[in-house]
């Protein structure tokens, strides 16, 4: 069974319920598809997909929960293509509750993903995200647990994560502040603002500055046509091919730099 809605709010429980809250053209559409299957995770899949157009956005703004979020800019695209795998012990616990909407306000839209249960036993529900958006459309992200990884996104992110492996291909200037989990970003054409709790860094191929916060967790980075600096906790730190270094603060471990083109300052 299949339903199409402009955004959906969904609880578990004897019955899964899609509220209606009435489609405009601004508005996203969704098709939500009621039938589960039984995956990998002893836990049953529903699957959603929601699509918002893109016209005169300029921004998308997400606030999502537990799973992986995965999201690809696509040249020319004219809309934000949501596509969610919801994953629940059963269908018929009235004690899970799915917000799950794709919504516009202004010229920015507004992606929520979050999924909660008061009880369950063996794995935890989640929701994995496949985010489609236009190339050029910046991001604002606030993510919970679980991977992340963004390509082809050239616009400016801003990323608030608390756990989780961190994947970047190809994108513009970032901001991240992670909480653990590690970080590989490559290609970026714009600076890299980061400040990170625990867990590896790696940085490769960037136009413009890089600084660096880290507690602890070994640090690389390389092939940076601007200056990198870092202030470090704990971790081995290795330097390649910039145009400038400065260590604030190597805490504990070793520090290795080479072919540094510019100023350098060591702690």
């Amino acid at each position: 069974m299949s339903i199409r809605i402009a955004t959906i709010s969904v609880t578990v429980g004897l019955i899964l319920g899609a509220t209606l809250f009435g489609a405009s053209q601004s508005e996203a559409e969704s098709v939500f598809t009621s039938s589960s299957e039984q995956n990998n995770t002893n836990l049953n899949l529903v699957k959603q997909q929601l699509n918002l157009d893109a016209g005169s956005l300029t921004e998308l703004v997400a606030n999502t929960g537990a799973g992986k979020l995965t999201i690809v800019g696509v040249e020319g695209l004219k809309e934000v293509s949501v596509h969610a795998d919801i994953y629940t012990q059963s269908l018929d616990q009235d004690d899970i509750e799915i917000k799950l909407s794709l919504t516009r306000k202004g010229d920015k839209g507004y992606l929520l993903s979050k999924i909660h249960s008061d009880h369950y036993f063996g794995e935890s529900p989640y929701i994995d995200l496949l985010v489609e958006v236009p190339a050029a459309l910046a991001l604002n992200i606030k993510d919970g647990s679980g991977p992340i990884q963004i390509d082809d996104v050239s616009a400016d992110i801003e990323l608030i994560d608390g756990s989780g492996s961190i994947v970047m291909n190809h994108i513009g200037k970032l901001v991240l502040v992670d909480g653990s989990g590690s970080i590989n970003i490559s290609e970026a054409k714009g600076a890299i603002e980061l400040q990170d709790g625990s867990g590896s860094i790696r940085i490769n191929h960037v136009i413009g500055d890089v600084s660096i916060e880290d507690g602890s967790g070994s640090i690389k980075v390389n092939q940076v046509s601007g200056l990198v600096k870092i202030n470090d906790g704990s971790g081995g730190i290795d330097v390649a091919n910039t145009k400038g270094l400065t260590i604030v603060n190597s805490g504990s471990g070793s520090v290795d730099y080479q072919n540094i083109d510019g100023p350098l300052t060591l702690d």
